[in-house]
């Protein structure tokens, strides 16, 4: 399990440790005490699990922190800006590029070191620095990245996807090997170009160097997070990324327009295949889940169960993962899906281009600069995720 099933798992088993004190004021008898001792060192080992993945995944981080800082990064038209120098070179770069933007006089060090990140059709390279940035903004501010699988590229890509494993047969003696060949087909990660002109005030622009950083990363990262997650969940794919609500499977459909039932849940569980359901989380947006909040099973109890200590609530011993992107309950809408978002792939090409435009808003005042970001993502594997849909009208 992940460490997001890890604290749900453990959220789980301290219910069940307080439902049983909570049931039994007087004091547990022989068997609730077994079976508290057991639920209490599954707790223990759970947190202990969750302490060494936590480890791992910071000295991952550490690692991916190093190897980033050390990358070559390519300029748009294939040729890196990033000379061997490590840190030292990126600074310097970094602090020419931003004075160049602000338009202050450059050192003749300063222009060369500039001149090494000319892009072939104007403007600058983004400094390395910069770009990283961008990308760490939009995962913490992403509702699809922290569960998708996440890579950067320069180059569009093949993935190879495997599709039937083949079968073995059951040969009697002498008797004939049966034939079956896996298959494997393969889905393209293109680049979408996303992007925006930001006007800034030459007011701002007359102030330090680290304030139009900010502020121009803040402004792009916003702009740019709405676009992408909005194709992530719902994109054709044509000139944007592909939405996995487009290519996930219909698990099941509702039997009314604008009502769920506990049952169709349940349903909706049951219909993805155990090889995915270990890692499936739900996502809906935060009105659909006030909606599944009310339901209750046979027995009267909610499906819903609320994380303790910051873990995500469950339903059906699942995570609940909000998106606001998710559709809203209507007729013929896919308000709920049910499945292992790892199986969605984002590419992102870490080069991004900023060009400044003096000329184009002189008259209010303001200079532009133009951004622009190129992403793509997939649901490589469609059985991978179950949605739920409402009845048509």
């Amino acid at each position: 399990m992940n460490l997001e099933q890890l604290r749900a798992f453990l959220a789980e088993i301290d219910g069940k440790m307080r439902a049983m004190l909570n049931d039994n004021p007087d004091g547990l008898d022989e068997a609730q005490s077994e079976d508290y001792d057991k639920l209490e060192a599954s707790f223990d080992d759970t947190r202990s699990k969750i302490a060494t993945v936590e480890k791992r995944q910071k000295k991952q981080d550490e690692r991916s922190s190093y190897l980033s800082q050390n990358q070559r990064a390519p300029l748009v038209g294939g040729v890196s800006n990033q000379e061997e120098g490590g840190d030292e070179k990126k600074d310097e770069y970094r602090d020419a590029f931003w004075a160049m933007q602000s338009r202050k006089p450059l050192s003749p060090e300063q222009t060369r070191t500039l001149n090494a990140g000319t892009a072939d059709k104007g403007g600058y390279l983004v400094p390395e620095t910069f770009s990283a940035l961008i990308i760490m903004k939009l995962t913490e501010k992403s509702y699809m990245r922290p569960l998708a699988t996440v890579s950067t590229s320069s180059s569009v890509e093949n993935l190879p996807v495997e599709g039937e494993d083949g079968a073995n047969g059951w040969i009697e003696e002498g008797g004939a090997y049966p034939e079956s060949d896996p298959t494997i087909g393969q889905e393209i990660m293109k680049a979408f170009k996303t992007g925006r002109i930001l006007k800034v005030t030459e007011e701002l622009l007359q102030d330090s160097i680290s304030s139009i950083e900010s502020y121009i990363a803040l402004k792009f990262t916003k702009s740019t997070t709405k676009a992408e997650e909005l194709a992530f969940v719902l994109g054709d794919g044509v000139g944007k990324p592909t939405g996995f609500l487009t290519t996930a499977q219909v698990g099941k459909t509702a039997a009314s327009t604008t009502a769920i039932t506990a049952d169709e849940i349940i349903d909706l569980w049951g219909s993805i295949d155990e090889d995915y359901a270990s890692n499936a989380v739900w996502k809906m947006n935060r009105n659909t889940l006030v909606l599944i909040m009310k339901l209750k099973d046979a027995q009267g109890d909610y499906l819903v169960n609320k994380g303790l200590n910051g873990a995500p609530n469950t339903l059906l011993a699942r995570p609940i993962v909000i998106n606001k992107h998710m559709p809203a309950v209507a007729a013929g809408a896919k308000p709920i899906s049910f499945g292992d978002m790892s199986y969605y792939f984002i590419k992102d090409r870490k080069v991004m281009a900023m060009k400044r435009l003096d000329e184009k808003y002189a008259d209010t005042g303001h200079i532009g600069f133009r951004v622009d970001k190129r992403v793509d993502g997939k649901l490589v594997l469609p059985e991978a995720v179950q949605v739920l849909q409402m009845a048509a009208v």
